[in-house]
């Protein structure tokens, strides 16, 4: 047992119907904030007795990660600020369905804070999809992706392991400290409780050790016509993108599409090298409203 992480060791006492016995071992004083969130990922297989002390120890924390698990879904006026909100940096905006089955919308905003518009100078945007394959929420290893405020640092290096990622260069997706995290949201003191704590999944996800987050394409296919995302295939986590040919008829590239359209809007020439020049925001929101009441 000494092998195992706090996590596994959580799941293996859980999956052995020996949980009792090992939180009777625990002292709760030494845990890192980590193991404390990790302990929340399992409440509902403890105790009612030691589930009580935990939740009056650590009180506020399991508030804000029980508020953390609701969607926190934003409203188009709610969004609306956040679209007009100019934090002086290319901003990709990752507008997510509340029911992570439904595929989202990318979108990007320029540095000047004018979207980006295809040549018939329509507002650009592709499908993505932030589901996790193993059905797990964003607080688990290998959930879905969380709501929240990233960085986006480049490309990966080779466009390696494609069966997984596609035959484009994944973006590289890094979390933002706290500390931060005001800097990139509108400021206003008159926000909704919603609009206060939408990028807190983030934030939580980052403190319990989740990372290598991708926009990435894949070379998996959807063999499902009929769900809800086809032709998008869910993730370890990463935000992915339509990779696929269709009986050699017609084909979808929103990987290569994504790549170029954000060196085009940081002003850069479309080429392999350029691509590690990519640097900006990303912005995951789940949206609950219609794109037709948004202005860009």
């Amino acid at each position: 047992m000494g092998s195992l992480s706090f996590e596994e060791a959580l799941l293996f006492h859980t999956l052995n119907n020996s949980l009792s016995a090992y939180l009777l071992g625990l002292d709760l004083s030494v845990l890192s904030k980590k193991q404390i969130l990790q302990l929340f990922n399992f409440i509902d297989f403890f105790p009612m007795a030691f589930k009580d002390k935990l939740i009056k120890k650590f009180e506020q924390d399991f508030y804000s990660y029980l508020n953390s698990l609701k969607s926190n879904s934003l409203g188009h006026r709610e969004l609306q600020k956040i679209l007009n909100f100019k934090n002086n940096q290319l901003t990709v905006f990752a507008l997510m369905n509340p029911d992570r089955k439904q595929a989202g919308k990318l979108l990007i905003r320029m540095k000047d804070g004018s979207f980006f518009r295809d040549k018939k100078n329509n507002i650009w945007s592709i499908r993505t999809l932030g589901l996790s394959s193993r059905g797990l929420n964003f607080c688990h290893t290998n959930g879905s992706t969380p709501t929240g405020i990233y960085q986006i640092n480049s490309v990966m290096p080779e466009c390696n392991h494609q069966y997984e990622f596609g035959k484009n260069r994944r973006l590289k997706i890094h979390f933002i400290d706290d500390s931060q995290l005001l800097e990139y949201l509108p400021k206003d003191p008159q926000k909704s409780f919603k609009e206060h704590r939408w990028w807190q999944q983030a934030s939580i996800a980052n403190t319990l050790g989740r990372s290598l987050f991708r926009i990435h394409g894949s070379g998996r296919v959807n063999k499902n016509p009929l769900s809800s995302f086809f032709p998008l295939v869910p993730s370890s986590g990463c935000l992915t993108t339509t990779e696929r040919n269709f009986l050699g008829i017609w084909k979808i590239d929103d990987q290569r599409q994504l790549l170029d359209a954000l060196m085009e809007a940081s002003h850069l020439g479309k080429s392999f090298t350029n691509e590690l020049k990519i640097h900006g925001l990303l912005y995951v929101i789940n949206f609950d409203g219609t794109y037709q009441a948004l202005e860009f």
